[in-house]
């Protein structure tokens, strides 16, 4: 399966628990995982733990625009992305799951 997780929560909150964990488990499934990153989401990806997903096979995207509003310097381990880019990567997979 091809899985979109679409997040807007910081890390400080209860939904980067549960994208951590949902991710992990997707990943284990062997299904395919799509992570998108937007608003304050951004900064989930200074952390360790966003890294180690991409690591493990997840593709990582963020809205580029979001990051430079927040001044966020995003490691190459991510794929620079935008609105546009988000509607096409709903379009080409099986679920969404949105994290706001």
């Amino acid at each position: 399966m091809r899985l979109l997780i679409i997040t807007a929560s910081n890390p400080f909150s209860a939904d980067y628990n549960t994208l951590i964990k949902l991710s992990n488990a997707s990943l284990e499934r062997g299904d395919k995982l799509y992570i998108f990153f937007m608003a304050n989401g951004e900064y989930c990806l200074l952390q360790p733990e966003i890294k180690e997903l991409a690591s493990k096979g997840a593709k990582i995207y963020y809205c580029a625009h979001n990051a430079h509003q927040r001044n966020i310097q995003v490691e190459s381990f991510a794929e620079s992305s935008s609105m546009y880019g988000l509607s096409k990567l709903i379009s080409e997979v099986d679920k969404v799951i949105a994290l706001t």
